[in-house]
């Protein structure tokens, strides 16, 4: 053979897959070693990418005209910090702003036909919701919106209708809310974003009603803006800062455009997605080390084999060859079905989380990542093969032979 190792020499291919097939077991447990941490990468990679472009298009469907208002300067902050009843008021008077949509939430007991269930109830402004509706997030499949004339009227969610209770809600019919009867006058078509998603299995009623539902005055746990066409987003935002920390004399809020969400929710996912990743590479490293235990231990088995290899005019090269081939074939065979197990295992998770979030979801396999997969494993192979191979070419022929 010649002084360079050649991986596609089809003698030296045929040779090593026999070899591994006269090893059978140890050979598989080296591939499965390869196949869980290749399975892992792909399946977290294509995950993380899915769900980062799933993100993305969530923000784009929100529009470029929305902001979002969140109490607290921070997510920690958010869980005790609180708006104020009437910040969407005061956000309307902003210049540039077309409406701004209070979101008031309570929890409820509601029965259903002798079924009861705690659920989530929303209310709003019914002169105010038209934001929600532009974001995509309350729009009326059947039957009719909401007005401020209604009482102990109440929209649904398309979940809550059809897979709350055992029986389905029908329009028309009456809930029990916390003791009292709401008639259904509207059912909502299936959020078509994450960020609407909430409203799939709750109640949405006027605010009056849910305030008196619960008991007490509400302050908004979020604000929805429809900023006027041609305006500044960044200088609509700027505007609005100013007009709430003149009301709470303090920021203890936080304003989000599409964009800005965007790019951080983009940022996590990443990150996330990095240390999901060099875990998952940590059991690719720990099929390595089998590889490599393998090996060697091939290596102190067939001593004698080697010996007469190299009396018969083997060179260190070739034995290197030898080694290193069946080292990259456990890496390859690993690979592929890794990679086609790491496939299905994206798919299936991207099926559960669209049926869950009731949101659109698709894994991201790309050629590329499919051809890391495969070249990592690969490497991984031969990289641990190295070290036996050496040790293997090393042997002195006289004593190799005197092995038996």
């Amino acid at each position: 053979m010649s002084s360079a190792i050649n991986f596609f020499d089809k003698e030296l291919v045929s040779v090593a897959f026999r070899n591994l097939k006269s090893q059978k077991l140890r050979s598989t447990l080296s591939i499965l070693g390869i196949v869980i941490g290749i399975a892992a990468i792909i399946a977290l990679i294509s995950l993380g990418e899915g769900l980062n472009a799933s993100v993305q298009e969530q923000f784009q469907q929100l529009g470029t005209n929305t902001l979002t208002i969140l109490p607290g300067g921070g997510f920690a902050e958010s869980v005790l910090a609180e708006l104020q009843r009437d910040d969407p008021e005061t956000i309307e008077k902003v210049r540039g702003i077309e409406s701004a949509a209070g979101i008031y939430m309570s929890a409820v007991q509601i029965e259903f036909k002798g079924e009861k269930k705690t659920a989530i109830i929303f209310g709003a402004d019914p002169e105010r919701a038209g934001s929600l509706e532009a974001a995509g997030m309350v729009v009326v499949g059947e039957g009719r919106d909401l007005v401020s004339q209604d009482r102990r009227n109440i929209l649904i969610g398309s979940r809550l209708a059809e897979d709350f209770f055992e029986e389905e809600i029908h329009l028309r019919e009456t809930i029990n809310v916390n003791g009292d009867k709401l008639r259904v006058v509207g059912i909502l078509e299936r959020a078509r974003h994450f960020f609407g998603a909430m409203f799939n299995n709750s109640i949405m009623t006027t605010l009056d009603d849910l305030e008196r539902l619960a008991g007490e005055e509400l302050t908004p746990f979020r604000i929805i803006v429809n900023v006027a066409d041609g305006q500044d987003l960044d200088e609509v935002k700027e505007r609005i800062e100013k007009a709430l920390e003149k009301e709470h004399d303090k920021k203890d809020f936080q304003i989000t455009s599409p964009a800005q969400a965007a790019e951080t929710a983009g940022s996590v996912i990443g990150i996330i997605q990095l240390v999901l990743a060099g875990i998952a590479a940590i059991s690719l490293v720990v099929g390595g080390v089998v590889i490599m235990n393998t090996m060697i231990m091939a290596v102190a088995e067939r001593t004698h084999e080697i010996g007469v290899l190299k009396a018969i005019g083997a060179t260190n090269n070739s034995i290197v060859s030898i080694f290193l081939m069946e080292a990259a074939l456990i890496g390859l065979i690993g690979g592929i079905i890794g990679v086609s197990l790491g496939i299905g295992i994206s798919q299936l998770a991207s099926l559960i989380i669209g049926a869950t979030m009731g949101a659109s979801f698709e894994a991201a396999v790309s050629p590329s990542l499919i051809l890391l997969g495969l070249g990592f494993s690969i490497i991984v192979g031969v990289l641990s093969g190295l070290i036996p191979a050496v040790i293997a070419s090393h042997l002195d022929p006289v004593e190799a032979m005197r092995h038996s």
